[in-house]
């Protein structure tokens, strides 16, 4: 006999929780991706190329925007996650699991001062264009591909230490 898709309070709250859980882990695996691409661009382009600074131009904001949005989601998801671990623990959490929890923010806040960076780096390279000056652009580049990077790594590291968190 087929089961009815109306689901009870803990089967819609364990959906929900997967749900958030899922968009958590999917958003920083988009950040990080995201931030990845840029790295790659950033060190495959040759410094002051036409290609370059066309990336500069359009590329840059575009991958940032899509970093700002993750980051946004990951924060908010985030906050749910832990409100819901709590709950489910019944506010028992373990030391082990505080500590990895705090290294997972401090990577955050981190991570989001490095996205700061690039975002106020890619402002200049607006300013450098908007004035017909382009020639810094490949610093600027190697500044944005350097807090990106930070970002790739270490969001990795959050990753890893969020399968940490789920399987405890």
């Amino acid at each position: 006999m087929a089961r009815s898709l109306h689901l009870n309070r803990e089967e819609s709250a364990q959906l929900l929780s997967n749900v958030i859980l899922w968009l958590h882990a999917g958003s920083g695996a988009i950040w990080i991706a995201a931030c990845a691409c840029f790295v790659i661009a950033g060190l495959a382009l040759e410094n002051g190329t036409a290609e370059q600074r066309s990336f500069a131009r359009t590329g840059v904001m575009r991958i940032n925007q899509l970093a700002i949005a993750a980051a946004s989601i990951l924060l908010i998801t985030g906050a749910v996650n832990i409100a819901i671990a709590a709950q489910q623990r019944h506010y028992h959490l373990r030391a082990s699991f505080m500590v990895v929890l705090l290294v997972k923010i401090a990577i955050f806040i981190v991570m989001v001062a490095a996205l700061g960076a690039a975002w106020r780096t890619a402002a200049l390279t607006r300013q450098m264009f908007a004035h017909g000056n382009d020639g810094g652009i490949p610093s600027a580049m190697r500044r944005m591909v350097r807090a990106h990077f930070s970002i790739v790594a270490l969001g990795s590291v959050a990753l890893v230490l969020g399968l940490w968190l789920v399987g405890s």
